[in-house]
């Protein structure tokens, strides 16, 4: 088994020198490993970017229905294990070799909405999700072991973020009840918490600053809330004209997300103000999908059945691609073997798509059938994404 690969990358991620003003467009952003996708949106700054290289087409390489349920959360994967609950209340543990049932643990009386976190530390290996009740349990990764379970008041709709630190790791983990708490992976703790004035439905998004570690929340109180990861006291709160529940994205000095409103906002977090702000499109349509980063750009889904893609250094819309059903789920962008990045995302009417990042032309498409909420997971030159009709699809790299 692989273990330490994303939590390494953590570190390295966070200990670098904070990006000066006016670097944003230029700064590269933090990339899942090649062979992990162990967070909602694959790294802690919530960039949805993988270091794996696909070849297209992409082929099938295997589904598994399960009756009577439906998918909405993106899973997550770390040595050879798909991680996803559904919403019947079933978490499943399957082999990213052929999508077979390693262990699946069944909740009762709740569903699993919110994506999961894997720990690929040696000392922990450890999966953490949280369900529409509020609880928030942990299992060991490799045999589904019940380890420890914190309570929440409210759902946890995002996903955990782990957080590497000197004295271990931490989970970060929002909840409808207006609240983040930070938790001790070991033993499910609580270390601090956070509360705001309205619902926490995004994964936190963990970035360096000159000051230190901050976390972003995007919440439905309209704010952007920028919060110290030491001790939980927010540092500063940005208005942002609306609620959303979508995870920030973060490169350089800023973050980047939309609302519900229809805005679509680049934050400055070192001078704690809009950089820039645009509107959707299509007649104001909300965005519920979070943003990519690649070659500049910042691509993202729309309820206005569209993907767009806005200059992430003055928010000039670089391009607008249709799609048959409204955008929920949020993208991924990766490399081919010829270096072009390349966005994969999916729409609530079952198409699946490849987008070269910078033109939005397609390079590659799939019908499924069934719609998607929620997007992919890019890892090991595979494509794994659950749809709304109970179905885990497995994409893998054209054989050469």
């Amino acid at each position: 088994m692989i273990r330490g690969t994303a939590i390494a990358l953590l570190l390295v991620a966070l200990l670098a020198p904070a990006a000066g003003p006016g670097r944003c467009a230029a700064a590269e952003p933090e990339a899942a490993a090649a062979d992990a996708w162990p967070l909602a949106r694959g790294c802690a700054a919530g960039t949805g970017v993988s270091a794996a290289a696909l070849r297209l087409p992409l082929e099938e390489r295997w589904r598994r229905s399960f009756d009577k349920t439906s998918f909405g959360a993106t899973p997550v994967i770390a040595a050879g294990v798909v991680y996803v609950g559904d919403l019947d209340g079933t978490f499943h543990a399957l082999s990213l070799a052929d999508g077979a049932t390693i262990w699946s643990y069944k909740a009762k009386d709740a569903g699993f909405p919110s994506s999961a976190a894997v720990s690929t530390d040696p000392a922990a290996g450890l999966v953490v999700v949280g369900d529409d009740t509020g609880v928030v349990r942990a299992f060991d990764a490799a045999t589904g072991a019940a380890a420890w379970t914190y309570e929440a008041t409210g759902e946890i709709s995002g996903g955990p973020t782990l957080l590497a630190g000197e004295d271990g790791v931490r989970v970060l983990v929002g909840s409808q009840d207006a609240s983040l708490s930070c938790l001790n992976l070991a033993d499910g703790a609580a270390l601090w918490k956070h509360s705001i004035a309205d619902q926490i439905r995004c994964s936190p998004t963990v970035a360096r600053t000159p000051d230190g570690v901050r976390i972003f929340l995007a919440g439905c109180d309209g704010k952007l809330h920028v919060i110290d990861a030491a001790s939980g006291a927010e540092r500063a709160a940005v208005a942002i004209d609306g609620p959303t529940g979508t995870t920030p994205a973060a490169t350089g000095d800023r973050v980047y997300f939309g609302t519900e409103a229809g805005a679509f906002f680049a934050i400055d977090f070192l001078k704690s103000e809009v950089a820039w702000r645009a509107q959707a499109a299509a007649n104001a349509q909300s965005y519920r999908s979070s943003a990519a980063l690649a070659e500049g750009l910042v691509i993202v889904g729309s309820r206005g059945k569209a993907v767009e893609a806005f200059s992430g250094a003055d928010g000039a819309r670089a391009w607008r691609r249709p799609f048959r059903g409204k955008v929920d789920a949020s993208p991924v962008v990766f490399k081919d073997d010829g270096g072009r990045w390349l966005a994969v995302v999916a729409d609530s009417a079952g198409k699946v798509a490849a987008l070269e990042a910078t033109t939005g032309e397609t390079a590659w498409e799939f019908d499924a059938g069934g719609g998607f909420s929620a997007g992919p997971a890019v890892a090991a030159e595979r494509v794994v994404i659950a749809s709304d009709d109970g179905t885990v699809w497995c994409f893998e790299s054209a054989a050469r």
